[in-house]
């Protein structure tokens, strides 16, 4: 089953419990925070819309250990804050991480799974996406490799991906990862120990 329309609505207006990953606090916070009118009047069927708020450059090494992780470091390309009308070009075979400018704050009750928008896909950029686990509070950071043979141009602001939201049957473990809250990138040091 996945959540409909109005009940997205109802979550976004409304608020959903979550406990805080900074305070450890119950509080109510929008299912999805940053959303212009627009974007909540324009949910069509099951998803919504999210938007690009930046664009970052992974550069040196990684190590993928099964004891330890460390992610390459980045470089923030361009963001919405500093260029609110910037334009990126992205050139074929190049790597980068895009992040909304929306954040989501998953109550313990649902799961959600994000998918590049067709336009993207159709333009040769397909973004690499994942289940966002319940609890998880931030903004969403996907992996993009240019497959097409020519310059696209992308502008901040851009609809991006597409959330859908669907309920857990009995209970479930809430998010303990190390991206919660915007992390990008470990910037070349050890994840965690595990």
């Amino acid at each position: 089953m996945i959540i409909g329309a109005d009940k997205i609505i109802q979550l976004i207006k409304e608020g959903v419990d979550i406990e805080d990953h900074k305070t450890g606090r119950l509080v109510k916070r929008p299912l999805i925070e940053y959303l212009g009118e627009d974007q909540i009047d324009g949910i069509e069927g099951t998803t919504v819309d999210l938007r690009l708020g930046a664009i970052y450059r992974p550069f040196g090494k990684a190590s993928l250990m099964r004891e330890g992780r460390i992610t390459p470091n980045i470089e923030k390309v361009i963001d919405i804050e500093s260029f609110p009308d910037g334009v990126y070009q992205v050139n074929p075979g190049e790597y980068l991480l895009f992040q909304t400018i929306e954040q989501v704050n998953l109550p313990n009750f649902l799961f959600a799974y994000i998918r590049p928008r067709t336009t993207l896909i159709r333009s040769g950029i397909p973004l690499e996406t994942a289940f966002i686990s319940p609890n998880y509070q931030g903004r969403l950071t996907v992996g993009m490799k240019h497959q097409g043979m020519n310059e696209v141009e992308i502008q901040m602001g851009f609809r991006i991906l597409c959330i859908a939201f669907f309920p857990i049957d009995g209970k479930a473990v809430p998010y303990r990862g190390i991206w919660q809250g915007d992390k990008v990138s470990t910037d070349g040091k050890e994840e965690r120990p595990f």
